[in-house]
């Protein structure tokens, strides 16, 4: 009599194929190439970004030095020879002569132009020599 084996059901196997794995791998670097080139781009960027926040911040510093004297002190500068005009720099107020010299302009003004009298209003501006980023304001004897 012959015996009849009993059969058993296959089980499936667990884990992943080889062809699974590489798959997936595949799928991650196509993934990972235009993040990585992203990346790059703004690694590139931020410090074109970090120039140009160190040469306002130095704008910016310059200004305060000018802002923080007297009004008197500024308003005597618009009197000198060649003064009181939209592109006289103060000489004792700007940088000494070099590559990176920030320059001080002062002038009179009433508001919207140049003027002749003492209106009590000053546009200061500072800006780089050679040009550029500047940042402008006005200063006032009464306040």
């Amino acid at each position: 009599m012959p015996t009849s084996r009993s059969r058993r059901p296959r089980r499936a196997a667990s884990g992943f194929a080889y062809v699974e794995v590489l798959v997936a791998m595949v799928l991650v670097v196509v993934a990972l190439v235009p993040a990585l080139e992203a990346l790059q781009s703004g690694v590139r960027g931020s410090s074109a970004l970090a120039d140009i926040a160190s040469r306002d911040a130095s704008l910016r510093a310059k200004m305060e030095e000018v802002l923080a004297k007297p009004f008197d002190t500024l308003n005597a500068q618009t009197y000198l020879t060649g003064g009181n005009t939209t592109s006289s720099v103060s000489a004792a107020l700007s940088d000494p002569a070099g590559a990176e010299r920030r320059i001080v302009i002062l002038y009179r003004t009433d508001g919207s132009i140049v003027s002749s009298a003492d209106t009590g209003l000053l546009r200061v501006r500072v800006a780089w020599q050679a040009g550029g980023a500047a940042l402008e304001t006005l200063k006032a004897k009464w306040w």
